[in-house]
């Protein structure tokens, strides 16, 4: 029994499930019916599960109710053979290729449409300032179970939504896919990249300020300051934008960000407080020097040295 046909079993599987999760005892119950299974049959579908999976066409994530329980979800086939279509395309070509270049063919021959998010688009916009620890990629959810494939056949440990799905053994490098694309669409420049002003309202949103204050410095000149105000004020983080502008005008002593700029930004300003939030490598520390800041922009600042660094480096 053994000797695994796995593609049929595969496809009694996917009759039942589709796109839904099951445990591995579910799976049993639809390859041999009944509830009680014998070793023989347990080990068959052990291998199966596993086959299936190496071969692209399934993923699992560990159950919260009980981190022993896997529950798996099958892809659809027809994504699949479109992403091993795409791996292979590029895979034959001569020269050494990288997860973009999978993007860019994903895009160009099945017009799977995606964005460069979070810390991806921080490095870019900073010239890589911020260096690219993990990829962030927004996609559209009829396309997650293509890009799934296409990221496993390319060896990547795979997060989705925030949740592990694919854990290499080996170390990897990990690709986070965020199924967000329709809410980000106006977002997403003609390189695929989410535009600055998103980059940098969205770091500012994060408490990630070295990130937001290098984003500001680097791309002054190309950001869309009114769209800045108007993220700042639908997301509640004015004083947090007036307060980060005017701290590192402080560190660079001139006006990197113009009085005009900030006036406007001011006539925004709400009454609440914002906490800017430590980060673990920084800690709730709070710099007495940005004291007068904090009280005229409505905020408290745990992030002491976040300027000093980024000035140092980025303003000319």
């Amino acid at each position: 029994m053994i000797d695994i046909k796995w593609r049929s079993e595969y496809d009694k599987l996917w009759l039942k499930f589709k796109g839904k999760e099951f445990r591995f005892e579910d799976a049993l119950e639809v390859i041999f019916g009944g509830k009680k299974f014998s070793s023989e049959q347990i080990k068959y579908g052990s291998k199966l599960i596993n086959i299936i999976e190496d071969n692209g066409f399934a993923v699992h994530r560990k159950a919260e109710y009980d981190q022993r329980v896997r529950l798996y979800i099958l892809l659809n086939p027809e994504k699949v053979s479109n992403a091993r279509a795409i791996y292979k395309k590029v895979h034959e070509r001569e020269k050494a290729f990288t997860f973009s270049t999978l993007l860019e063919e994903a895009n160009k021959s099945a017009g799977w449409n995606y964005c460069y998010i979070k810390d991806t688009a921080i490095g870019y916009w900073t010239n890589f300032y911020r260096s690219v620890e993990v990829q962030h990629i927004s996609i559209s959810k009829e396309d997650v179970d293509g890009w799934i494939t296409l990221f496993k056949l390319f060896g990547s440990s795979i997060i989705l939504n925030d949740v592990s799905i694919d854990e290499q053994k080996e170390r990897t490098e990990t690709i986070h896919l965020h199924t967000d694309l329709d809410l980000r669409l106006n977002q997403t420049g003609k390189n695929h990249y989410q535009l600055p002003h998103y980059t940098f309202t969205d770091s500012l949103k994060d408490d990630d300020i070295v990130s937001a204050s290098a984003i500001a410095i680097v791309q002054k000149n190309k950001i869309d300051w009114d769209k800045v105000i108007q993220l700042a004020k639908d997301n509640g983080i004015m004083n947090t934008l007036g307060f980060v502008l005017e701290c590192v005008n402080k560190e660079a002593k001139k006006q990197v960000f113009s009085k005009k700029l900030l006036d406007k930004i001011e006539k925004n300003k709400t009454r609440d407080i914002k906490i800017i939030k430590g980060i673990p490598t920084v800690g709730e520390i709070r710099n007495l020097a940005y004291k007068e800041l904090e009280d005229k922009w409505n905020v408290r600042c745990y992030q002491a040295d976040s300027f000093k660094k980024v000035v140092l480096d980025l303003v000319r």
